[in-house]
């Protein structure tokens, strides 16, 4: 017989007050260890499925123990990498922000994204800058909610590439840079290391589109031309007071940079500071 049965079946007026209210003290007891239990439940499954973010490396590294003498920083956001696609894990890079500065910067990659597009799916041109666009909105809109969730004690504010793009400054910054990248063997070394690293990546999500087809030449200018797009926006970010990039996981390049490695670089790309976050 089952308990709703049970139940049922009992004649509720034939018990006096005193065993009443002993059944009744029994089920709120058995209640409360019930509650319990689900919420250790919950707890665990929040640890094991949850992520947290913490400080893994910053360049130049003998700045490493004065981040805190920061108050503000710029919150990279790579458009398709696994980063930022899983909300969790965006969660814990915000989390980690939020308790260590006061205001950051967030900086959707849109119109550089339209790189990454045209090497997995084909598009060229405007059709490919279109759809980045859109990616980076469908971004904000998405997450926009867990920035809200920390905005008490950090000020989030976003900023899209497509906008910075439109800056004078960032078409000096961009022409420094491949004038750069065209005669300095050193910087063009880092550069083409970045743009394999990417095509990797990029080329293990293309597997659904192998009908995509691209000259090794092709790949290599359009994985270049997003490591020095990218470059000039933060030059033009550091020149407007934001020195300090979070990105979760190894920017090579940018490491080298902020080390001093490559002096030639346009100069407010000389005071970055890359602070590399480890997810787990």
């Amino acid at each position: 017989m089952d308990e709703e049965t049970i139940i049922e079946n009992i004649d509720w007026n034939q018990l006096s007050l005193e065993r009443l209210n002993l059944i009744q003290s029994k089920i709120s007891k058995a209640i409360e260890i019930k509650r319990e239990e689900l919420t250790k439940s919950t707890d665990n499954i929040t640890r094991i499925h949850g992520y947290k973010a913490s400080l893994n490396k910053v360049s130049p590294s003998r700045l490493r123990n004065s981040i805190s003498e920061y108050h503000k920083c710029v919150f990279g956001i790579s458009l398709g990498s696994k980063n930022f696609v899983n909300p969790k894990r965006i969660e814990a890079c915000i989390k980690w922000i939020s308790e260590n500065f006061q205001s950051c910067l967030v900086l959707v990659a849109d119109s550089v994204y339209r790189l990454t597009i045209e090497v997995r799916q084909g598009l060229k041109g405007h059709e490919a800058k279109l759809l980045a666009i859109r990616s980076g909105e469908k971004f904000v809109n998405e997450n926009y909610f867990l920035f809200e969730q920390y905005s008490q004690s950090c000020e989030f504010e976003f900023k899209m590439a497509s906008q910075i793009e439109k800056q004078s400054e960032f078409e000096i910054y961009y022409h420094q840079l491949q004038c750069l990248y065209q005669k300095n063997q050193s910087f063009q070394k880092i550069i083409n290391s970045f743009g394999e690293k990417y095509l990797n990546r990029v080329e293990k999500v293309q597997e659904e589109n192998k009908h995509i087809e691209h000259s090794l030449q092709e790949k290599m200018y359009l994985s270049t031309t997003y490591i020095l797009e990218e470059s000039a926006l933060n030059a033009c970010l550091v020149k407007e007071g934001w020195s300090v990039l979070v990105y979760p996981g190894s920017l090579k390049a940018f490491e080298e940079i902020a080390e001093g490695l490559h002096p030639e670089v346009p100069e407010p790309l000389k005071q970055i500071v890359l602070v590399g976050l480890r997810i787990r």
